[in-house]
């Protein structure tokens, strides 16, 4: 499968094999093992050619479910490192009345020929750990944006799922009137690939509705 982006998401080395299957991102082997060190319940990864216990994967040496590859194809062709790296690129002003003039922040993003310590780790650690790149609101109300997810996956807007699910949107939210969770609404129209970055970030298959019914179940009923 040839990609359209070739350069790892956190320094910018030249193709990339690696992947972070719950951020989107694409990885050279050097960030690929720092992801590693961060642990899974931050980064999961994957490489693009092995079902493992991380969520970072091989490109070519590991095994993939189709939907699976899919998904990740689309949130790094669709720019979702942005979402990660966003306030590197923040419109600062310059002066009082200075025109806004997108330029970097203080923070430096490593380049290919940098070292893994202190400068990738580091950098890693800031933006995926500690969201230090991440725009978030003011003010997080998770059932709110719970609620937004579940409205969300019934579309094929994989960017936004991923924005709430990186700010605490619930995969496995039950909506209190509709008896759903976003899993059962993601099965219910199809959206396999929301189904995926659900499972991604917790996404409970066995999860039941009113009816009893688990997201599974939704699915076969409309394939």
């Amino acid at each position: 499968m040839n990609l359209s982006y070739d350069v790892c998401g956190d320094c910018e080395t030249p193709d990339p094999q690696w992947v972070s299957v719950n951020k989107g991102v694409l990885l050279c082997n050097e960030c690929s093992s720092i992801h590693r060190q961060l642990g899974r319940h931050i980064s999961q990864v994957a490489s693009f050619f092995i079902i493992n216990i991380f969520k970072v994967k091989h490109l070519k040496k590991s095994r993939w479910r189709p939907t699976q590859l899919a998904m990740v194809h689309h949130l790094a062709a669709a720019g979702a490192n942005r979402f990660w790296e966003h306030m590197l690129f923040e419109p600062m002003l310059t002066g009082q009345n200075a025109a806004k003039i997108e330029i970097k922040r203080p923070e430096r993003k490593p380049k290919p020929d940098d070292p893994m310590h202190p400068n990738k780790a580091d950098f890693i650690r800031e933006k995926y750990m500690f969201l230090g790149f991440f725009k978030k609101p003011r003010h997080l109300n998770i059932e709110n944006l719970s609620h937004q997810l579940h409205a969300c996956v019934r579309t094929g807007v994989l960017q936004t799922s991923l924005y709430l699910l990186a700010l605490g949107a619930n995969p496995n939210f039950m909506h209190t009137s509709k008896g759903t969770s976003p899993m059962h609404v993601a099965c219910q129209y199809g959206q396999v690939g929301q189904l995926e970055l659900l499972i991604a970030y917790g996404g409970d298959v066995c999860i039941r509705d009113t009816f009893g019914l688990t997201p599974i179940d939704i699915l076969s009923l409309f394939i």
